[in-house]
């Protein structure tokens, strides 16, 4: 019984804490991939950072995580966005030696 209750509440924080664009890196649960959701809305004066993730063993997907201005909250882009597809091209043109 303790333990049905404990899944329970587990999923309902969880749920509770599902939002569109949705990064689960914050909350210290262990998923393959860190993206739950991604957000495709056009945004780009509202981020402050963006962390590119490349295809790994962990997730066959590639991830971009950016961080908002203001509130330091976590989304991730969605990757076949035309903007985001903009931003990464920024970025990996930025790494090359």
């Amino acid at each position: 019984m303790k333990s049905t209750i404990t899944a329970a509440i587990c999923l309902v924080f969880l749920a509770a804490l599902s939002t569109e664009g949705m990064s689960v890196r914050g909350i210290g649960v262990d998923l393959r991939c860190r993206c739950i959701e991604t957000e495709s809305r056009r945004m780009a004066k509202l981020i402050q950072s963006v962390e590119l993730f490349p295809p790994s063993a962990h997730c066959k997907d590639t991830e971009i995580i950016a961080t908002l201005k203001g509130t330091g909250q976590q989304i991730c882009l969605d990757t076949t966005a035309p903007w985001v597809k903009k931003v990464i091209e920024k970025i990996l043109a930025n790494k090359k030696p």
